[in-house]
C-alpha cells in the first residue's frame, strides 16, 4: 500500500488510517519500509495507546537506525555490500557487451529480531 512521504502533512493521517484499517481486520504485524517510517507508525501507535509489540508488532525494512528507537525495530537488512558489488559487476559487464542477455541476481536480505515483535498468536488468542 503507498502512503504519502513522511514529511508530507497527509503523512499522519494515512498511519492512523492504517492503524484503523489494522485494528479492525485483526492484522498483529506490519512490515513498513523504511525505518523512519516504521518509527512513526510506532510513535502514532503508542499515542493511541497501542502497545507495542503486545498489540502489533511492527517490522521496518533497511535497517539502517532500526536499533536506536525505542523499542528497538525488527528489521529485515538488505545486503547492501553485495547489491553494490552485483550493481558494479553488471554495469561493467554490460558496458563491455552491450548485447548480453539480461541477468538476475537474487540477494537474500537477513532478519534482526528486536524487540519490536511478538511471537505469533494462537488462534485462540487472536479470537478466531
Amino acid at each position: 500500500m503507498t502512503r504519502p512521504d513522511r514529511i508530507s502533512p497527509e503523512f499522519s493521517d494515512a498511519v492512523n488510517a492504517t492503524l484503523d484499517m489494522t485494528l479492525a481486520t485483526g492484522v498483529t504485524a506490519l512490515l513498513v519500509h523504511s525505518d523512519p517510517e516504521a518509527m512513526a507508525f510506532v510513535d502514532l501507535a503508542l499515542a493511541r495507546g497501542i502497545s507495542i509489540p503486545e498489540d502489533l508488532s511492527i517490522i521496518a525494512y533497511d535497517d539502517e537506525v532500526a536499533q536506536l528507537f525505542t523499542p528497538a525495530l525488527t528489521a529485515v537488512s538488505p545486503p547492501r555490500e553485495a547489491v553494490g558489488a552485483a550493481a558494479v559487476g553488471l554495469l561493467i559487464s554490460r558496458i563491455a557487451d552491450p548485447t548480453r542477455p539480461v541477468n538476475r541476481v537474487v540477494l537474500s536480505p537477513s532478519l534482526n529480531v528486536r524487540g519490536s515483535t511478538a511471537p505469533p498468536r494462537s488462534s485462540s488468542e487472536s479470537g478466531a
